[in-house]
C-alpha cells in the first residue's frame, strides 16, 4: 500500500513537472536558434562586404534545433534590413508584403517591368501612367524602404530615386561609384526597350549601370 502511495505521488509529480521541463527544453532550444540565425546573418554580411555579392547560403553545421527549417526573410542588398534569415519553426513568417508587387528593390523593379512590358505588347504602346498596369497611384506616391518607385511614359522606363534620408549608391559600366541623392534630379531608371539601367536620365552608355552594385544607404 506505501509502495503504491508513493508511485501515485511521484507520478503527480512528475504530471506536474514534465509540461514545465518541456517548455524549458524548448525555450533554449529556440535561444540556440536565435544565436544560429544571428551567425549566419553574420556569415552573410561577410561575404558581401568581401564580394560585393550575396552569397544566400547557409553552412550545414548551422541548424535549428528543434529541426525547423532556415529560411531567408531578406534576401536582397538593396534592402536597408539585408540580411535577415528566418526559422519555419522559432521565425519563419515573412511580414505581409509592403506594395502590391512586393517588398524588395528586384521584386518591385521586377514586377513593374513585367506589367509594362504586358502591357506593351497587349496595345502595342507603353502606358500612359501607373493606372493603366493596375495599380493604385496613391500607393506608388509614398517610399518603400527608402526609395520611391515610379514610371516614366517618356522612355517606357522603371523610375528609382531616394526619398529623405536615404542615399543610393552605383558603380557603372567602368567601375566609378555614382551617387544619388534626395531632390538632385538624378535617379535610376531601367529602361525596357534596351534592358539596360542607366543612371539619371541621359542614356548615354557612359551612363549605363551595373545594378547588382546599386546599395542604398541612410544618412
Amino acid at each position: 500500500m506505501e509502495l503504491m502511495v508513493a508511485m501515485l505521488i511521484m507520478g503527480v509529480i512528475l504530471s506536474i513537472s514534465l509540461p514545465q521541463l518541456a517548455v524549458n527544453l524548448e525555450h533554449g532550444r529556440k535561444a540556440k536558434c536565435l544565436s544560429t540565425r544571428y551567425h549566419i546573418d553574420q556569415d552573410e554580411r561577410a561575404y558581401y562586404t568581401g564580394n560585393n555579392n550575396a552569397s544566400l547560403t547557409i553552412d550545414s553545421r548551422y541548424q535549428c534545433p528543434s529541426g525547423g527549417i532556415c529560411v531567408w526573410l531578406v534576401a536582397d542588398p538593396a534592402v536597408p534590413e539585408y540580411p535577415r534569415v528566418g526559422c519555419s519553426l522559432h521565425y519563419g513568417q515573412a511580414a505581409a508584403a509592403l506594395t502590391s508587387l512586393g517588398s524588395t528593390f528586384t521584386e518591385i523593379t521586377t514586377g513593374m517591368s513585367d506589367l509594362i512590358t504586358k502591357y506593351y505588347q497587349q496595345n502595342s504602346k507603353y502606358p500612359a501612367s501607373v493606372s493603366d498596369l493596375g495599380l493604385n497611384s496613391a500607393e506608388w506616391a509614398k517610399p518603400v524602404n527608402g526609395l520611391y518607385y515610379a514610371y516614366s511614359p517618356q522612355t517606357g522606363a522603371v523610375v528609382v530615386a531616394p526619398t529623405t534620408g536615404f542615399t543610393m549608391t552605383v558603380n557603372n559600366l567602368q567601375g566609378k561609384s555614382l551617387t544619388i541623392y534626395p531632390d538632385s534630379k538624378k535617379n535610376l531608371e531601367y529602361v525596357l526597350s534596351d534592358g539596360t539601367w542607366y543612371y539619371f536620365t541621359d542614356k548615354n552608355k557612359n551612363n549605363a549601370v551595373d545594378i547588382s552594385t546599386l546599395q542604398v544607404l541612410t544618412n
